[in-house]
């Protein structure tokens, strides 16, 4: 997703530093306009915006740990990573700290939007600032949707928005595999469910790949195991949907599917 969204922004012809805790991960963009940075302290040294995409909050805490210092005041931190509420929090009052202006902006998509720059982006940040951030938004989004003026709105929006990717993609998961279990040919549960009321593009897409048995990771399962317990976290009154979404995946991952696609949640089935 960063590598991604970090082409989209050379391709808009803004200048562009890059760095990646993966060394290797960098090197492809020795041959674009970007600049490869040595370390994080070196990547935000003159940056207007510096933009995180990381796995995980305990991955941007590290970085910014060392990178916020460097960072110039009134300069700002677009945090894009999907972190929860809680570590949304952190990040914006270490900003604060540091003088730095901290925007809410996680984004929804998956590799293929973030390589043709039509994410969804959910920013909640100061009305100014987010309108100094436009060229950065235009250059990876087609769409924004602003949440408010201050962390962690957005960061709540985005867990919102992947409970439903998480449901939705167990669902079909578990249709498939019911047609299956009861002597039905699966692929007819979306040649039926084509064109109704419930079909979707996605059901569709998903439905597709786990008929084939394509899991090509565009979304991770690990990541949106990540994000469903970062859901549980922050809503953490008894949730029975949410725990059985969180066992399906878990079941799922330890089946080997943690590295592939999110379609990959049909392991869990498997008898």
């Amino acid at each position: 997703m960063g590598a991604a969204m970090a082409r989209r922004l050379i391709g808009a012809d803004l200048p562009v530093t890059v760095w990646n805790r993966s060394i290797g991960r960098a090197e492809p963009f020795r041959d674009t306009p970007a600049r490869v940075a040595d370390d994080p302290e070196d990547a935000v040294a003159d940056a207007d915006v510096v933009l995180t995409m990381l796995f995980d909050g305990a991955a941007v805490r590290a970085v910014m740990d060392l990178a916020l210092p460097r960072m110039a005041r009134g300069s700002v931190w677009m945090q894009s990573s999907t972190v929860g509420v809680a570590a949304t929090d952190q990040f914006a009052d270490a900003a604060d700290a540091a003088g730095v202006t901290y925007v809410d902006a996680p984004v929804l998509g998956t590799k293929g939007p973030a390589e043709q720059g039509t994410l969804t982006a959910l920013v909640a940040g100061p009305p100014a600032t987010v309108e100094r951030l436009a060229p950065v938004l235009d250059a990876m989004a087609a769409k924004t949707v602003r949440v408010g003026g201050a962390a962690p709105l957005a960061s709540g929006l985005k867990l919102a928005m992947n409970a439903w990717i998480a449901t939705l993609t167990a669902g079909i998961a578990q249709s498939l595999t019911l047609a299956r279990t009861l002597g039905v040919e699966p692929g007819l549960v979306l040649e039926a469910l084509a064109g109704s009321g419930p079909d979707s593009p996605y059901a569709q897409l998903k439905g597709t790949a786990m008929l084939g048995g394509d899991f090509d990771p565009q979304f991770e399962l690990a990541g949106l195991l990540k994000d469903v317990r970062l859901v549980r976290q922050a809503v953490p009154q008894p949730n029975a949907l949410l725990a059985a979404l969180e066992q399906t995946y878990a079941s799922a991952a330890d089946r080997g599917a943690a590295d592939l696609d999110i379609a990959a949640v049909i392991r869990a089935f498997d008898q």
